[in-house]
């Protein structure tokens, strides 16, 4: 494909980006499944700035291409839980059949976490980690980190415990990045959009790292949703 200025497709063909969990015009798809979270706390400064961002988004060229969550979903994943798209992974639980239907997933996941015997101190103290363009380009999302080195550390041995009771081994346990994510891409970026995003999510989460030192989450939360737009809170985890 020949390029003629920057409105040409970065791809060489359409890509639908998360097409699992939205339509190409943004609409949420079924997508069921659990999770342990953190809502963000409606009333604290993070969010209030996390609306800004979500009004501030908006107003891109790129816009279009991107499905803006609902606030009232914003969170922070403290552990993933089980959806469709995990039963080939080595991280399904090795006691759960992977075909069990995911309504009696929820169930099972549900069950061992009520007797979870984990603990973790509250308030859960993070803050928006400083700017990494690498990292700052993958995803529509503010990347949080704990405030000190003794809550990472309690945060890692929490999210150590919770795979083991859960039977769900994961390489990559120590690498997940958190963050909240303010929307997903669904359709492909132009090279001159693909900069501008870039750009545009570096200096939003430089922003937020300079202003926000600190987040104050409550317990971590057991929740199951449909979509991508709202997770119902069934009990705490901590």
């Amino acid at each position: 494909m020949r390029r003629k200025g920057g409105n040409q497709p970065e791809e060489k063909k359409a890509v639908l980006f998360n097409q699992n969990k939205f339509h190409p015009d943004g609409r949420p798809r079924s997508f069921p499944g659990n999770t342990v979270i953190c809502h963000l706390p409606p009333d604290g400064a993070f969010f209030h700035a996390m609306l800004d961002l979500h009004h501030q988004m908006g107003q891109f060229d790129f816009a279009a291409k991107i499905a803006l969550l609902p606030p009232s979903s914003y969170h922070m994943t403290v552990f993933d839980g089980l959806n469709n798209t995990r039963r080939a992974r080595p991280t399904w639980p090795r006691d759960l059949a992977r075909d069990t239907p995911m309504p009696q997933c929820n169930a099972w996941v549900g069950d061992r976490l009520r007797v979870f015997p984990g603990r973790l101190a509250a308030p859960l103290r993070m803050r928006p980690a400083y700017p990494d363009p690498l990292r700052d380009r993958q995803g529509c999302r503010i990347r949080l980190e704990a405030v000190d080195r003794a809550g990472a550390t309690a945060l890692r041995r929490f999210r150590h415990g919770l795979a083991a009771h859960l039977g769900m081994h994961d390489a990559w346990l120590d690498r997940y990045v958190f963050h909240t994510t303010i929307g997903y891409r669904i359709r492909a970026f132009t090279a001159r959009e693909a900069h501008e995003y870039t750009d545009a999510m570096v200096r939003f989460q430089g922003r937020m790292a300079a202003r926000l030192p600190e987040i104050d989450l409550g317990p971590p939360e057991f929740c199951l949703f449909d979509d991508m737009h709202a997770y119902h809170r069934q009990f705490l985890v901590a």
